[in-house]
């Protein structure tokens, strides 16, 4: 298994207390903050923190999901529930694509696939209104 890999695994396991195999990268942006708290592209104010995100389209192999280290809750949803949570554009965006490769993935197997396929996205709490 890849390095990267290994490590998006170690992590989940880590947060969520889930062992899964990671499948295929969803999307990777990133956050920038100024000192100011505002976001932006204007890096040449203050730079404070500059987050790369990588979100991973992972399968569940085993374990029992909860909470931990700088994961604040766990939770399952279908896309259609994806609003109860109030998240980000972003992180709506990427969820909605993850469902969608998964179908994919489902059409390409004849729509069979391991535990369950999901994507995981650690948000820090600002990204949660």
């Amino acid at each position: 298994m890849k390095v990267w890999k290994r490590g998006v695994a170690r992590e989940l396991l880590e947060e969520t207390g889930i062992e899964v195999r990671v499948l295929e990268l969803i999307e990777l942006f990133d956050r920038i903050y100024l000192e100011d708290g505002s976001t932006g592209a204007d890096v040449k104010r203050r730079l404070r923190f500059h987050f790369v995100i990588a979100d991973y389209l992972c399968e569940r192999i085993v374990g029992e999901p909860r909470a931990g280290g700088d994961a604040t809750d766990v939770a399952f949803a279908r896309e259609e529930e994806l609003t109860q949570f109030h998240l980000t554009e972003t992180a709506t965006r990427v969820l909605k694509k993850a469902f969608a490769m998964d179908r994919a993935r489902r059409a390409a197997n004849n729509g069979t696939h391991g535990q369950g396929v999901f994507a995981i996205s650690m948000l820090p709490l600002e990204s949660v209104s």
